[in-house]
């Protein structure tokens, strides 16, 4: 769907909205953290085969944690920052500097509503850093839904996705802490006229570039 150019533009934009995020993260929790996005793609809903996306292996069975908000106006759709628990808990445990083992008899981290809270906070802040500065980019007013957090079964996480919308930007992140190191994916689900903006847009910055 991208070109190759484009992808360069998207990306290059994505991590520099990132990187706002992550300086605004670190001040939250009185630490450095690195926050980038390596990979991106924009596919159809036809074409969403996670298998497909060798950095989604992490998804490939059981459950994952999502942090998600809607947004609306000329440039509508949905964008879930999305983990599995395991690594959800070490982000927050990152976070916190608080020590946590798994649940003794079961190689699983549990989750409880004080950690729910902080990936809604962490969802609220990077979700606004990508979605907001594409706002600006295009010059339009983007409004939000309340973040949401839910823990859901990966199979359910692309009938959610298929909701209303016709494309999906999957972008792969990758968070530096201290010495923790972890992954997790950003899917921006968006309408018709959504990707077209975008597109637009990217092409002209294209255009600029190669004068």
């Amino acid at each position: 769907m991208l070109s190759l150019m484009q992808k360069d533009i998207l990306t290059e934009l994505v991590n520099v909205y990132i990187g706002q995020a992550a300086s605004l993260l670190s001040e939250m929790v009185n630490q450095k953290i690195e926050l980038t996005i390596p990979q991106i793609s924009l596919i159809t809903v036809s074409e969403l085969d996670f298998s497909k996306y060798k950095y989604l292996s992490i998804f490939s069975s059981g459950h994952v944690v999502s942090s998600s908000m809607s947004f609306s106006h000329e440039f509508q759709g949905k964008a879930f920052l999305v983990f599995p628990p395991d690594q959800a808990k070490l982000l927050i445990t990152a976070c916190t500097g608080e020590i946590v083992l798994p649940v003794e008899n079961e190689n699983i981290f549990r989750l409880v509503d004080t950690d729910l809270d902080i990936l809604r906070e962490i969802g609220n802040l990077i979700i606004n850093a990508i979605i907001g500065e594409f706002g600006n980019l295009l010059n339009i007013r983007v409004e939000y839904s309340l973040p949401e957090i839910e823990l859901i079964s990966f199979s359910e996480t692309q009938k959610i996705l298929l909701q209303n919308n016709i494309y999906i930007l999957v972008l792969h992140t990758s968070f530096t802490l201290s010495k923790t190191r972890l992954t997790g994916a950003i899917f921006i689900a968006l309408s018709l006229n959504s990707v077209s903006l975008l597109l637009e847009k990217i092409n002209e910055l294209s255009e600029d570039i190669n004068g």
